[in-house]
């Protein structure tokens, strides 16, 4: 085993924790994942988030052997983390919650659009709803390409399931999913208001470009 997967297991826990104590996964919900050389350290599946500790994050190959897992079982999830990282080389980490609003805009079949300025620093535009697929299984991720084919695109929606965000580091990831959703709570806030104000002619276009 690499020297700083000590490191990385304690990083995802801690990581994993913060999640729960956003309320953006329940107890038994959602899944992390970081890539490190040849290694995928993963979170086990329906583990509680308080007691979890770092010997509980299982590794498996990049192919998706298991290398160590204590006796715990891997997440059903594992083929779409798995997936993403031989679609994309610069993925470090991977992040799918359940986030409330974020998810309502899956379960409404519609992507987060708004004239937030946050919403094209961090996605570059809006964050795209892929089609519905059983969760668990290969039809979940059959989107992917679509939408993670080009390196910067960061974050999606699964219809009717939640959020998946990435980035070269899970710090990265983890930003991204708490992001989206505080976009997803202010563009829903907005729309009891009325309507959003749009950004001045040509700032969508120069803050994409920052970063």
């Amino acid at each position: 085993m690499q020297q700083n997967a000590p490191a990385i297991k304690t990083e995802i826990v801690r990581c994993f924790q913060k999640l729960y104590a956003q309320g953006t996964v329940n107890l038994f919900e959602g899944n992390l994942s970081v890539r490190d050389g040849d290694v995928i350290y993963m979170t086990p599946s329906q583990q509680n988030k308080e007691t979890m500790t770092p010997e509980m994050i299982l590794t498996l190959t990049p192919e998706g052997e298991i290398l160590t897992q204590n006796g715990l079982k891997p997440s059903s999830e594992t083929p779409m983390h798995l997936a993403l990282y031989r679609l994309r080389p610069d993925i470090g980490a991977i992040v799918h919650t359940h986030s409330a609003c974020a998810t309502a805009f899956a379960l409404a079949g519609r992507e987060i659009a708004s004239e937030l300025a946050e919403q094209y620093l961090f996605f570059k535009g809006s964050i795209p709803c892929c089609a519905y697929g059983t969760p668990g299984t290969d039809a979940v991720f059959a989107d992917f390409p679509r939408y993670f084919a080009h390196e910067g695109k960061n974050a999606v929606l699964l219809a009717n399931h939640g959020l998946v965000t990435v980035g070269k580091t899970l710090e990265e990831a983890f930003a991204c999913a708490e992001a989206a959703e505080k976009i997803a709570k202010i563009a829903l806030m907005t729309k009891l208001l009325g309507k959003e104000q749009p950004l001045p002619e040509g700032e969508k276009e120069r803050l994409a470009g920052r970063g």
